[in-house]
């Protein structure tokens, strides 16, 4: 096997060592090229990348915008391999043309990213973070935090019904009357007999609960904009632990302003910027700072597993993941 370069162009871990000791089964003729060592915090847009990706076997990313340009401006590279089950920041169509694999890990923090969403239903059902910012200030009153509905006389709408929503799911089963699912590309419905499976206009008209399951791609960015606020119940919990451009926040801030939305629960936002968001200090969203994903079990998974996706990739031809397998030749 001739030189392989792999180029690391941002992360956030303490170190790269999970990843260093797989890439070691490619060999010793390896050049790693770990741009945080050379761009402050990383090379995280096309402008910085372009310089070190055109020689590149292959690139591991976490928030790099990897656009057409990069992908056109790479002679031998074979997979872009991100950390992350969502690949929104990606241009798989650009990838697929050029043949170049785009691999993601989608069965890390599975348990992680369901138990930070029953964290927010459960919180913003109990208006638990709400009664206690009253108290803070003085102005609790129970008046301040009426109404406030019981949990096992309500339905929980998953809107998308992968891996996470499932898991979701199972765990609230115990807590909800109902719960209703709309995902037209999950074929198994008869195998979750627990669950109703509905059109999606149908299903946000009858959730006190909606929480967000679905990936970002040109398909559901807006999903939920002025048209499904106006399908849901008034005083709606929304909660989004999934990718924050799957709702229009200029249509929601506008349905909790009119109290159409009661309160939010995020992890997601439509940026990474969670300081200048109007959202943060709304009174009726508990934000938190995309920190669903994370346990330390599941950053070594995800670390060694990103990994494992590119040795797979230069070995066998093809990662264990991947978003376009199907359509590389």
């Amino acid at each position: 096997m001739s030189k392989i370069k792999i180029v690391f162009s941002d992360y956030y871990y303490p170190n790269l060592d999970k990843e260093l000791s797989v890439l070691e089964q490619l060999g010793g003729d390896v050049e790693i090229v770990d741009c945080t060592k050379i761009v402050p915090g990383g090379a995280k847009n096309p402008e910085q990348l372009l310089s070190f990706v055109k020689d590149a076997d292959a690139i591991i990313v976490q928030f790099a915008k990897i656009n057409a340009e990069v992908i056109d401006s790479m002679d031998k590279c074979k997979v872009i391999a991100r950390y992350a089950i969502g690949v929104d920041t990606i241009d798989v169509e650009a990838a697929t043309e050029k043949n170049i694999y785009v691999a993601n890990v989608p069965d890390y923090c599975i348990s992680e990213v369901a138990d930070i969403t029953i964290a927010h239903i459960l919180n913003a059902m109990r208006k638990v973070v709400w009664s206690r910012d009253l108290l803070l200030n003085g102005t609790f009153t129970m008046d301040a935090v009426r109404p406030m509905k019981r949990i096992s006389d309500s339905t929980l709408c998953l809107l998308g019904f992968g891996n996470i929503a499932r898991n979701v799911g199972k765990k609230m089963a115990l807590f909800f009357k109902r719960i209703v699912v709309s995902d037209p590309y999950f074929l198994d419905a008869a195998d979750y007999p627990g669950f109703e499976f509905l059109p999606i206009e149908e299903a946000l008209s009858v959730a006190d609960v909606v929480s967000i399951h679905v990936p970002l791609n040109n398909s559901t960015r807006d999903l939920i904009s002025e048209k499904e606020f106006n399908l849901m119940r008034d005083g709606v919990v929304i909660v989004n632990t999934a990718r924050g451009g799957i709702l229009n926040e200029k249509d929601l801030i506008k349905a909790i302003e009119s109290e159409k939305v009661g309160y939010c629960g995020f992890d997601v936002i439509s940026t990474e910027n969670f300081i200048d968001s109007p959202l943060l200090r709304n009174p009726r969203v508990c934000l938190t700072p995309h920190i669903g994903w994370y346990s330390e079990g599941s950053m070594v998974e995800l670390q060694r597993k990103t990994a494992e996706n590119v040795v797979a990739t230069l070995i066998n031809g093809k990662p264990t993941y991947s978003v376009n397998a199907g359509r590389i030749k």
